[in-house]
């Protein structure tokens, strides 16, 4: 990670329950390593200034068996109040030098640094209350969340994320197009899970294919 000119902090929600998986999401073996760490590595790898990892539910089993690097790792009491609870949780985290928070979500390990780095590029860029990226004209994660919107963010309750602020701060939202679908791909159940890790091995063969020629 590298520090900007402007301060980005990334913070990591997997604090949820997996209910629609019905096992930790976060402990599912990922190519040599685990969901979990994939997704922390790529955020390592990218220009954050920093990064915080919000955990809750199996955190203690999470602790013991991810990879953190160098993130701020904080638990969250009430993760089962839903996704709001970690964003307040993640937001009460940041220096308060921070300009903006990207929230990125533990269960989608194709959000790579190049992606990241995109974003963090758009921000610098044109400071926005809102930075969404799209693929193909549809919207995706992460999300890049100005500073002065914080308060508002944390008003949000329920099992739900900054979409709830989409509507209100419409003409504040600057789209930018990534052209990776990577966006798009959560792991919120096993068939998800057996299709995502099918769909890297295959995208690891052609890769690989191409090297060799």
């Amino acid at each position: 990670m590298d520090s900007a000119e402007l301060k980005i902090v990334g913070i990591i929600l997997a604090a949820g329950l997996s209910s629609r998986m019905g096992e930790v999401k976060s402990l599912l073996p990922w190519g040599e390593s685990l969901l979990l760490d994939r997704v922390i590595e790529n955020a390592y790898q990218s220009k954050l200034a920093s990064l915080i990892v919000v955990l809750g539910y199996e955190a203690e089993r999470i602790l013991e068996k991810i990879n953190f690097k160098e993130s701020k790792v904080i638990i969250n009491p009430d993760y089962s109040l839903g996704h709001s609870s970690s964003l307040r949780v993640g937001l009460d985290g940041v220096p308060l030098d921070t300009d903006a928070a990207m929230f990125l979500l533990g269960d989608q390990p194709f959000v790579t640094a190049k992606i990241i780095d995109i974003m963090i590029r758009a921000f610098q860029k044109r400071p926005s209350s809102l930075i969404i990226p799209t693929h193909q004209g549809k919207r995706g994660n992460p999300v890049v969340v100005h500073h002065s919107i914080f308060n508002m963010v944390k008003e949000i309750t329920g099992d739900t994320g900054p979409r709830v602020l989409f509507r209100s701060l419409k003409k504040q939202i600057q789209e930018v197009e990534v052209f990776d679908p990577g966006i798009h791909f959560d792991i919120d159940t096993i068939e998800d899970y057996w299709k995502l890790t099918s769909y890297c091995e295959f995208d690891n063969l052609v890769k690989k294919s191409f090297e060799a020629n």
